[in-house]
């Protein structure tokens, strides 16, 4: 089975997103944040999803978009406190989703992944 389909499908759905994304800064669409960080939410499934397919089908990775070591490993484990962060936020829980990011700044080498991670603390709070 070939999944190339669903590659170029998801590589679209991501550039969509991102796009929808600046248009909401663009249009400052009320609230702006929230707009953007419910977009940056469906783009955090969209790369679970192709770091599911690339882990089966590694030749469709993107040469220019593959990760070191390091850099796949800050992915993985920014994606695994992202969505058990936001699965006890859906569930009412925003102090245990501020727990789940802040347990994640303490462990991750990422920089720009903290960065994320203190942004939605601070969403939270």
């Amino acid at each position: 089975m070939t999944h190339k389909p669903l590659h170029q499908l998801l590589r679209v759905a991501s550039h969509l997103l991102d796009q929808a994304a600046a248009e909401v800064r663009a249009a400052d669409l009320d609230p702006v944040p929230e707009n953007i960080q419910r977009i940056g939410r469906a783009l955090i499934e969209v790369i679970e999803v192709q770091r599911q397919l690339y882990a089966e089908a590694p030749e469709l990775q993107p040469k220019t978009l593959a990760a070191s070591p390091r850099e796949h490993e800050a992915n993985r484990l920014f994606t695994q406190f992202t969505i058990e962060a936001l699965e006890l936020e859906d569930a009412g829980n925003p102090e245990g989703a501020r727990e789940k990011y802040t347990q994640f700044i303490g462990l991750s080498p990422s920089y720009p992944h903290r960065e994320i991670a203190r942004a939605e603390i601070k969403r939270l709070s």
